[in-house]
């Protein structure tokens, strides 16, 4: 295999991605800033608590063809350049194209004639033609879709998730031309092992199936895992990433004022919606939590947002969901507000344990996570609070989860980590100085919660 390949930015979707394309045979180059990253992945180790990211690095570490580097001249001989890198959005929630450039500008020197460019980073539709190319043919003196390709197929990484990796999650491939759809596409059919498909075929009713086995396992029917789909263009290819988490943040936003509507009811929206769950069409299920996070839902629509006003059109549900899901850690706070009134304490100057500081449970990242408005606003508002997380110590103010509940009122569930619940559920609560708990991640049992003495509320629940 004569193709050495470049990934741009090791992190959670860059580094899964070089190692498995050293483990299907490809020599490969990753390129990343932080040195540390680079001393870690040398040694095949990820910087990445994930049981499959480290599973990978450890078996591309064995076949010696993957190298990670902060020297950008270490690239000078790819024929394949996939970009990584972050795309956030800045404190007016405007999409921040500067890691974008600076991966685009480090590439741009050894990009040569037949030469292919795929950016995996999330990017509202047009970004490839309208700042990629042309910043690329101009340092270049090529052109995109003729010289060499531009391609766009953007990640889906899941972390955390034992089942949808790299390596079987289904994905999409658009570029400027039809050769480099194909190259591009045939590219990651060679490191996923699935088969290529039109779009015009799952257009006609050629979508994937999902359905559980006997065993209790997933079964995937019609479109093989990890299969890649052709699109109709780049910016198709851009709008998939940016529209499908559009549609789960709204989704998100619609079952947090249901959960609301449940509190003013009586109801328990949870229950609601495993009933809803048992049908078994045309529903999700989601769930309301304190606030949505990572670098996809909370980010993905404000670039399709973006790209919606540049074009004229202001997306008013969208703009809606953001607000609502971003006014998720003030009504998660104010909940536990209302329960500590209810034991006549006043939220300042109570000792309050946030659980948490992570986006998602059973991932170090923490991301664009509701805990950090969540810190503000108790903080603000007077609270003593400490910090706890048993993937990310970098925010911890104490070192056990048993030190912060020796000295909490009040327990405020951000992060609803499979190690953490588990511990925190062995604690007798009626021995602790505890009085109330908000579930902001709606992972614990009610009753057990209240027959130990202490007030208790989740996201939507009574």
């Amino acid at each position: 295999m004569n193709k050495k390949v470049c990934v741009v930015g090791l992190g959670y979707v860059g580094l899964p991605l070089a190692a498995l394309c050293a483990i299907k045979g490809y020599q490969v180059v990753g390129l990343d800033n932080n040195q540390m990253v680079v001393e870690k992945i040398n040694y095949g180790h990820s910087h990445i608590r994930d049981t499959e990211v480290e599973r990978l690095v450890s078996d591309a570490h064995l076949t010696n063809n993957l190298s990670a580097t902060t020297r950008v001249e270490d690239i000078s001989s790819c024929t394949h350049y996939l970009i990584c890198v972050p795309t956030p959005v800045d404190e007016n929630h405007d999409p921040d194209l500067t890691p974008l450039y600076s991966a685009i500008d480090a590439i741009a020197p050894f990009v040569k004639k037949n030469d292919l460019v795929v950016l995996e980073s999330t990017v509202f539709p047009g970004t490839c033609e309208q700042e990629v190319i042309p910043r690329l043919d101009a340092y270049t003196n090529m052109k995109a879709g003729v010289d060499y390709h531009i391609a766009h197929c953007p990640e889906r990484v899941n972390p955390g998730d034992p089942f949808w990796t790299s390596e079987n999650i289904p994905r999409v491939v658009g570029a400027t031309s039809e050769e480099g759809v194909i190259k591009a596409a045939s590219f990651y059919n060679s490191i996923m092992g699935g088969g290529v498909f039109d779009v015009r075929e799952i257009k006609s009713g050629f979508n994937p199936k999902f359905s559980v086995d006997e065993g209790g396992g997933l079964k995937v029917s019609q479109v093989p895992l990890g299969s890649v789909t052709k699109m109709r263009s780049i910016r198709d290819a851009e709008a998939v990433k940016a529209m499908e988490n559009t549609v789960r943040d709204v989704n998100i936003a619609f079952v947090n004022e249901l959960a609301k509507i449940s509190e003013v009811l009586g109801l328990d929206v949870v229950d609601i919606i495993d009933g809803m769950a048992t049908k078994p069409f045309g529903k999700g299920p989601f769930y309301p939590g304190v606030g949505v996070g990572g670098h996809c839902i909370a980010v993905d629509p404000e670039w399709l947002k973006a790209a919606s006003k540049k074009a004229g059109y202001m997306p008013e549900m969208i703009q809606l969901a953001r607000s609502t899901n971003n006014g998720m850690p003030n009504y998660t706070v104010t909940l536990l507000q209302n329960l500590l009134n209810e034991c006549e304490l006043p939220l300042k100057g109570t000792n309050v344990l946030v659980l948490g500081v992570a986006y998602k449970k059973n991932v170090d990242d923490p991301r664009e996570s509701p805990f950090y408005e969540v810190k503000d606003l108790l903080e603000f508002k007077g609270a003593i609070v400490d910090i706890y997380d048993s993937w990310i110590a970098a925010e911890n103010t104490v070192q056990s989860l048993q030190e912060g509940l020796q000295k909490a009122k009040a327990l405020l569930i951000v992060t609803e980590h499979t190690d953490l619940i588990r511990e925190l559920k062995n604690f007798n609560l009626s021995q602790l100085p505890l009085k109330v708990i908000v579930d902001g991640r709606n992972c614990l049992n009610a009753n057990t919660v209240t027959n130990q003495g202490v007030l208790y509320s989740g996201i939507g629940r009574n």
